[in-house]
Formats: structure tokens, sequence, C-alpha cells
């Protein structure tokens, strides 16, 4: 059988040819011949951009989606790949994603790091993650047991997020603080006992998830008299936090409010809180801000424990 002439093909037909292949087969295609490469980089430059999720967990992957459909390359980061013992899978990763970017003129949407895993290389690799782009939309970043305050604070002084920010460190040193960027539009914080009542109003995010935290009752309806005053969070859209229980309310809710007139409540709660959908909440208290917006707030006995939310409307 001959090989299929690509190259001699029209250049409308050979368009037709690499639109259908998927990502992994491109890259593959690439590795051919120097004139192949070009006619993948070239013809990447037409088509709509895949995004690039880079990974350095228990394994490192660089996972690639278009349309829907999700490509991984993966390395192990124990040396239990025997094929690739002698090598650096750090630098194969790295290596990795540089072709990659190079042929398919990828843009690197979101970075997932378990800090514990490669804990000497954490900076380096923060290092070249700026060098290849200093802002991503969506960041994830964990430990797993092990205090990394350093490396954490590190990487969040030095990558931008702009859409979601992910932390779910479980270990911080005791007297841990963090100045926590408020340019992400979405911002969650698994193990939020760092941030104080301070550091929550100079928050700016949109959307404000804090679990396990240590803001007291008092420091909440602080919190709702600030917005109502105008005085902080003045773009946000929903927030969401742990309380000791149904009790909480009465102290949170010592402010001036009325029982929210929306018949509904629990419906515009799942909207607003779409991974709750299975969540059902308590009669809703709608405030009002000094300006005339209206957010309703609510206690829920959820999956996640006592949670008290609030969204505007």
């Amino acid at each position: 059988m001959h090989p299929f002439p690509l190259l001699h093909l029209p250049l409308v037909a050979k368009e037709n040819v690499l639109s259908m292949m998927i990502s992994n087969e491109l890259i593959e295609l690439s590795l051919t011949s120097k004139r192949v490469r070009k006619t993948v980089t070239n013809f990447s430059k037409i088509i709509p951009k895949f995004r690039v999720t880079l990974g350095v967990t228990s394994i490192l992957y660089i996972s690639i989606v278009l349309k829907g459909k999700n490509y991984a390359y993966t390395w192990e980061t124990d040396g239990s790949d025997q094929k690739r013992k002698t090598e650096n899978p750090i630098e194969l990763w790295m290596f990795a994603y540089n072709y990659i970017k190079g042929v398919l003129r990828c843009q690197l949407d979101k970075i997932h790091i378990n800090l514990s895993s490669c804990p000497r290389d954490n900076k380096s690799i923060t290092d070249w993650l700026l060098s290849q782009q200093e802002t991503v939309a969506k960041a994830e970043i964990s430990n797993s047991g092990v205090e990394t305050d350093d490396d954490l604070k590190y990487i969040m002084s030095n990558i931008t997020v702009t859409d979601k920010l992910m932390l779910s460190s479980s270990e911080y040193k005791e007297n841990f603080q963090m100045e926590i960027p408020s340019i992400s539009t979405d911002l969650f914080i698994a193990n939020s006992r760092f941030v104080d009542f301070e550091q929550l109003l100079r928050l700016k995010n949109l959307h404000i998830t804090l679990y396990e935290s240590r803001l007291t009752n008092q420091e909440l309806n602080k919190f709702l008299k600030s917005w109502m005053a105008f005085e902080s969070h003045l773009m946000l859209e929903t927030f969401e936090i742990n309380v000791s229980g149904p009790e909480a309310m009465e102290v949170i809710m010592d402010l001036p409010h009325e029982e929210t007139a929306d018949q509904n409540v629990t419906e515009s709660f799942r909207e607003k809180f779409p991974h709750h959908i299975d969540e059902t909440v308590e009669i809703g208290f709608d405030i009002k801000r000094k300006d005339g917006k209206v957010a309703t707030v609510c206690y829920g006995n959820t999956d996640d424990g006592h949670l008290f939310f609030m969204f505007t409307r």
C-alpha cells in the first residue's frame, strides 16, 4: 500500500483531512517530518484553539480538550515507569508541552498542582509556568497532608488566575497567613481557617466559597452590614461559608431583613449554587443594600455540613 500523499493534496483537501484528526493524531503526524510538522502548525493557526490543562499530581499529565473530547498524556512522578526510569519526568513533561504548544498553537487553560507531589520542584515548576503564560483561566492548588506554605505563597504571588481559583490545601502552619488574589471570578478555599475578617472584607471576587472557616457569627453579621452599607463586596454575586448550625442565623441576621418574597427560593438557590443541585434550604431572608440592590440569605444542612448562603438578585 502506498503512503497517503497528504503534502501533495490541494490546500482545501489537505485542511479537510487535518480537520478530521483528533489532537493526538495531529501531534503524532507532526513527528513524521519537519515538512509535515510545518503543515500541521500552519493548520493549527486557523482551527479553534485547543484547551490544555497541565497537572502535577500523583502523575504528571497534559490534558487536551476540543469540542468536548479529552485526550491526555501522562508521566509517573515516582520512577515506577521503567521505560522512562533514567529520564527526568518533569523535564519530559515540560518538553512535551512546549512541543504540543508549538504544533497545536494551544493556550494553557488550567493548572492542577498538588504541591506535595514534587516538593523539590515546586518553585522551578512555577517559574516555568510563568514563562509560558502570565495568566491562566483556572487553577486548582492542593497538598496532601504535608505543609507547603511557602510554595503556595510563591505560586499565588506569581501566577494570575482570571476565572476560577480553587485552593484545596489541607495543611498549614499554625499562624499561616497569605494575601488572596481577588482577580479571579470564582474563589473556592477548602480550608479557609487562615482567612480573617479584615481579609474577607478585602476580597473582590464575584463568587466566594469558604469552608472550614473560623469566622464568627458576629463577624458574618458585620460582613452583611458592610455589604448593606455599600462598603465592601460591591460586585459580589454568591457567598457560601460553613456555620455551626441553624442557631447561627439568630446572630448573623441581627440586622434589618424580611422574609423573602420569592416563592421558589430553593429553585433560585439551586440556580445560583449548581453544585448543591440536590440540596434544599430553609426559608430565605432578603436584605437590601444602600443602592437598592437585594440579596437573599439562607441556611442549609447539606452534604458539606451546615452552610450559610447569600446570593444577589
